[in-house]
């Protein structure tokens, strides 16, 4: 089964998580998986179902899934570091980041989650950058936060909010530390 078929099934797993329907998007999304196993999407949006439960370990895994069958899919890596900020494994959540840079240079979320975790390492610097980039990145974008299903359009917001008010916060801190 082709993504385009499975659109349907990920475009309501997304309907419910937007209503905290956690368990009917897992659902959903198992169906997704079960009909196009190939599909980094669909792995990808059974680990973002994962993530609203918290059951950070297949959330994990389906990133992981997803990288694998589409190394080319910044949305996973990213969302696969996300796991990994959440677990305080910040290294190697830095190197998904830059993964997701690497990939897709224009894909402003995953700057805007470097700029998280070089904030939470210390590296004031670093973070300004990402957030800076993050922010003029998100202006000129026309893509969703998380890879939306094709022909959906979701707001574009980034998991934490915008890089504008992580950037501030970051400046804000600094100028304190002095």
């Amino acid at each position: 089964m082709s993504t385009q078929d499975i659109t349907p099934l990920l475009t309501e797993a997304e309907a419910r998580l937007a209503a905290d329907d956690f368990d009917g998007a897992v659902a959903l999304c198992h169906q997704a998986v079960a009909a196009a196993p190939t599909s980094a999407l669909a792995h990808s949006k059974l680990g973002v179902a994962f993530v609203r439960r918290r059951q950070w370990e297949e959330a994990r895994a389906e990133f992981s899934r997803a990288v694998q069958l589409d190394p080319r899919y910044a949305p996973a890596h990213s969302n696969l570091g996300n796991v990994y900020r959440e677990q305080g494994r910040l290294d190697e959540a830095v190197a998904c980041y830059q993964k997701a840079v690497a990939v897709d240079p224009d894909y402003w979320i995953a700057h805007q989650n470097l700029g998280i975790v070089y904030k939470q390492q210390g590296r004031v610097a670093d973070a300004v950058r990402e957030f800076k980039t993050s922010t003029r990145l998100s202006l000129r974008s026309s893509r969703t936060a998380d890879g939306a299903v094709p022909g959906t359009r979701t707001k574009r917001v980034g998991c934490l909010g915008g890089g504008m008010a992580m950037l501030l916060g970051v400046a804000l801190a600094a100028l304190r530390r002095q």
